[in-house]
């Protein structure tokens, strides 16, 4: 069975570790900004690696009348994501954006004004990675945005222990603030889960961009970065 078709690593990561993500409402905001600028009339939009939707259901929020594509691994997280479409407008597919042609599973819009992603492409090596910044530049529209909420590489095993031990001091303080008494070992059980580390194919944020720019996207920079948490993309002129 994969990683994120059991349940039990699924509940344990859609209502336990990504709530304790710093910063979370900066990079919302921040994407937001950046949508706004450089596209302030958003049709359609594809959100790659959904999990449970958060990102295109903010993508909603901002643009109701925009159509989207809501596309995962996981038949799990696909269905947590549609209980969030109560007026039935979005598509879902299940697909691995690892395989070539992943984007044969979209029938319905084939180019898009937005396409979003949030802490899912570090699962894929370098190889498919820029791959698929190749196919994401291939389906957008002009002046279509690219934008990646990712988990990157530390450049150094000195910064990568700080951030591991800031993580866990967000968790430990959320968990804290939500009345719940959690102790630090049980909370290290879940953020050190070796079956979901050894998913992680880390690359640094630096290069990441360097590819994005090869590849033709302008106005491409890291937009807000705290340790290995990273927002960065560019825009298909």
């Amino acid at each position: 069975m994969r990683y994120w078709e059991q349940k039990e690593k699924l509940y344990k990561y859609t209502e336990g570790v990504r709530q304790f993500f710093p910063l979370a409402s900066e990079q919302l905001d921040t994407m937001a900004s950046i949508i706004h600028k450089f596209n302030p009339e958003i049709n359609s939009f594809l959100d790659l690696g959904c999990g449970d939707g958060f990102l295109g259901f903010f993508v909603y929020n901002l643009f109701p009348e925009s159509k989207g594509v809501f596309l995962d691994i996981s038949k799990e997280m696909i269905k947590k994501a549609k209980i969030k479409d109560v007026e039935n407008k979005s598509d879902f597919i299940v697909q691995d954006l690892g395989e070539p042609g992943w984007y044969n599973s979209i029938s319905s819009i084939k180019k898009f004004d937005l396409i979003i992603s949030g802490y899912a492409i570090h699962h894929l090596e370098n190889k498919q990675k820029q791959r698929l910044y190749n196919d994401i530049f291939e389906m957008l529209n002009p002046n279509g945005i690219f934008l990646n909420l990712e988990h990157v590489s530390s450049s150094s095993e000195k910064l990568e222990e700080i951030f591991n031990e800031f993580f866990l001091n967000n968790m430990s303080n959320y968990h804290k603030h939500k009345g719940e008494e959690r102790t630090i070992e049980e909370i290290k059980e879940i953020y050190y889960d070796p079956n979901h580390k050894a998913l992680n194919k880390l690359e640094s944020v630096e290069k990441q961009c360097k590819w994005l720019r090869e590849i033709g996207f302008s106005n491409v920079d890291c937009f807000l970065k705290i340790f290995e948490l990273a927002l960065f993309g560019g825009i298909k002129n």
